[in-house]
């Protein structure tokens, strides 16, 4: 089968599409046949080194990916030969106190897709049965596989932990993103006024269209004026951040007392200034979140299925120009959720 690797860190160049053996379902295993792959600013990051995790040279990257069960393996029962299902990223021991209280993010022995082992930029991939979600028929791939890290981490970071409510005002930086166009329709469902930062204006017209009610390029307008100025002088309730660096040092001052920074992400600034003064004078709650357990992704997929969520979708490459998605997403040109087609 064909599969993305490379070798060494570095740039898209990096990245080569190779033949490589087929994988073979072991047990408690499924083999499924991708139809549409994710890509995800992490896997940048997993490529070009800089992402902290230990990973094993030849590595194959790849978070999100949604297709068709092929085979399964010895004791699997939850899974059928022919089943659509979308992948959780995160293989963990199903046994432990965490796992079995359905927090299995947190487990001692989890690894992640695509970074400390073999992703989805292939043909083809052997997971667990247990990271299988099924994926309603009224879901293509492609929306399936565009939903498990925009919608599940958005899910978790603004329903499960920041609990945003109906009249609230959401701040999302990054709101042109895949996480911030997912967290944007999340918000809204909720009920709440939702504001945004995007970097070019060329986007600003295409937030608005999806639904946000007003949105800036934080390149040439000061994002805590607008957040003031949108809220009469309160501030806001609750600052979506996957972005770091100065978006967040400065969220504090954009913010009502009491209000929710939420943090999914650093990909603006890694290390950051923190005024602490500020931050318990004007009673900040500050909540970090990764990811989402398969419980909260069920919750999704429902809701993808019934239509609540739409998701935006950039572009769709072929598994042979994975370099070319990769630099879409280096260069910020992208609205939405850039993927891989494996089939093509």
């Amino acid at each position: 089968m064909r599969a993305v690797q490379f070798d060494t860190y570095g740039g898209p160049e990096v990245l080569t599409v190779r033949e490589v053996p087929d994988p073979v379902a072991g047990p408690f295993e499924v083999l499924v046949d991708l139809q549409a792959i994710g890509i995800n600013h992490v896997d940048l990051d997993v490529r070009d080194g800089t992402s902290r995790f230990d990973i094993t040279l030849p590595h194959t990257p790849g978070l999100e990916g949604a297709g068709i069960v092929a085979e399964v393996g010895p004791n699997v029962g939850s899974v059928k030969v022919g089943d659509r299902v979308a992948l959780s990223y995160i293989k963990t021991c199903d046994q432990c106190e965490e796992c079995l209280s359905g927090r299995e993010m947190f487990c001692p022995r989890r690894g992640l897709l695509g970074e400390q082992i073999p992703g989805t930029y292939a043909e083809r991939i052997v997971v667990p049965a247990s990271l299988c979600i099924p994926i309603p028929d009224s879901v293509s791939f492609v929306d399936a596989a565009a939903s498990i890290v925009t919608y599940g981490s958005s899910w978790h970071a603004l329903t499960t932990r920041a609990q945003v409510r109906l009249g609230e005002t959401v701040l999302i930086h990054s709101i042109g993103s895949g996480v911030g166009t997912a967290g944007l329709q999340i918000a809204k469902a909720a009920g709440a006024v939702v504001l945004g930062t995007v970097g070019s204006d060329e986007k600003i017209s295409k937030a608005l269209d999806a639904g946000a009610d007003a949105v800036i390029n934080h390149n040439t307008t000061d994002f805590v004026e607008f957040a003031l100025d949108s809220t009469g002088g309160k501030g806001v309730d609750v600052v979506f951040d996957m972005v770091g660096g100065r978006a967040f040092s400065d969220s504090m001052k954009a913010m009502r007392p009491n209000a929710r920074l939420v943090t999914i992400g650093a990909h603006g600034g890694e290390v950051v200034q923190f005024d602490v003064i500020e931050f318990f004078r004007r009673h900040i709650t500050y909540i970090s979140t990764h990811s989402q357990s398969r419980s909260e992704l069920r919750q999704v997929f429902e809701l993808l299925g019934r239509g609540v969520f739409d998701p935006h979708i950039h572009a769709v490459l072929p598994l042979s120009q994975a370099a070319e998605a990769h630099t879409m997403i280096a260069s910020r040109s992208n609205f939405g959720k850039v993927l891989l087609d494996p089939t093509i």
